[in-house]
């Protein structure tokens, strides 16, 4: 029995938006979260996930960036950002896109966006973006921010103001239990095992919407991926340190787990392709956190394998996907408001017993 688990929740936000100006009525709805780990020093701490849809956009657009198509190249074209500033009244109190510019060197919103639109120019959108702030130290710096819809030319057709969420909102989640895939070459002798938490049900309307949080253990150490775009091409190969839900029912082997989970007739280019963790440790530890549109015809997680891939792309470990329950820390008063719980959703996949107040009265361990 470990005296330092690893745990992990998300702190959630919500934003509606209105349109901007007089020539457009593009409104939208989204759920954002700030994921969180703790007793793993190299989880990200400055992520921001979420999920929306927009309405009255251009129709049958289809993104050059994950769309299959040629549209959005222009700047800020189909993007869904947050921006620095506090009010949508005008571009200058809107402001620019929200990053730490002290820390990252490329802007991380550039091709973040929708990636396509139906007949009647309704878009789904779902990411994970890495702001440069540490928001797991503070969630709340999120709250207040405006959320900008952009048109497929770049232009600004839609904002709100971020806030948080109702008390006790909770997606719908599911779990695994991830552990070594029979015949895998694993990195270490006691294979890759580790946790996961799928969420989605975020709205009513985006049930082919689906976020993932989780960890890992066992996998090759010290890795840090082509996609921290710091020169390395560890990782740059298909399914290269790959977090994915497959198509299939079992672990077993290939044929039970399948391939990815996503409807190929309603979504052009495959959506878990650069779906992945980063980095791990020095003893092969990892967290890794994503969202994905599935699409209508793959929306039923439940019972699916999740699978997580070396830096070869191979398979190396899976599990099924289950009901999970949930536990929201409540911030109510002194100690609770001290805790690094406070306000998030947590998975009691630890839990195991009632002794320490202020966190309702829960301590985590791993068994």
């Amino acid at each position: 029995m470990s005296s330092s688990p690893i745990v992990f929740g998300a702190s959630y936000f919500d934003v509606t938006t209105i349109p901007l100006g007089n020539i457009t009525s593009v409104v939208s709805e989204s759920v954002l979260f700030v994921p969180s780990w703790f007793n793993l020093e190299t989880a990200p701490r400055d992520v921001v996930c979420f999920v929306g849809f927009a309405e009255n956009l251009e129709p049958d657009v289809q993104s050059f960036y994950g769309g299959g198509g040629t549209q959005c190249q222009a700047t800020n074209g189909c993007g869904v950002h947050v921006h620095e500033g506090t009010d949508c009244l005008s571009t200058e109190t809107q402001g620019g896109h929200w990053y730490n510019q002290d820390t990252l060197a490329e802007d991380p919103w550039a091709v973040v966006g929708y990636k396509a639109t139906n007949e009647n120019g309704y878009g789904q959108f779902a990411g994970c973006v890495s702001t440069g702030f540490d928001l797991a130290s503070d969630p709340t710096q999120l709250q207040g921010r405006a959320f900008i819809i952009h048109a497929e030319d770049g232009s600004r057709v839609s904002c709100g103001i971020i806030e948080d969420v109702v008390a006790d909102y909770v997606p719908t989640i599911i779990s695994a239990d991830t552990t070594p895939i029979p015949g895998a070459t694993s990195p270490q002798p006691d294979g890759v095992t580790g946790f996961v938490t799928v969420m989605n049900d975020f709205i009513e309307s985006t049930i082919d919407a689906v976020c993932y949080q989780g960890y890992a253990s066992g996998l090759e150490p010290n890795v840090e991926s082509f996609l921290l775009g710091g020169g390395s091409d560890t990782c740059d190969v298909t399914n290269g340190c790959g977090s994915h839900i497959h198509s299939g029912t079992g672990c077993n082997d290939t044929d039970a787990q399948g391939g990815h989970y996503y409807d190929a007739d309603t979504v052009a280019v495959d959506p878990w392709l650069l779906e992945s963790y980063y980095s791990t440790n020095g003893t092969g530890t990892g967290a890794f956190v994503g969202c994905a549109i599935t699409g209508e015809g793959a929306s039923d997680y439940n019972g699916r394998p999740f699978i997580m891939h070396g830096t070869d792309g191979s398979r190396l470990s899976c599990g099924i996907l289950s009901a999970s329950e949930t536990v929201v820390v409540d911030p109510g008063g002194d100690s609770a408001a001290n805790s690094p719980f406070s306000g998030m959703t947590m998975i009691p996949w630890m839990l195991t017993s009632a002794v320490v107040s202020g966190v309702l009265g829960f301590i985590f361990d791993m068994v």
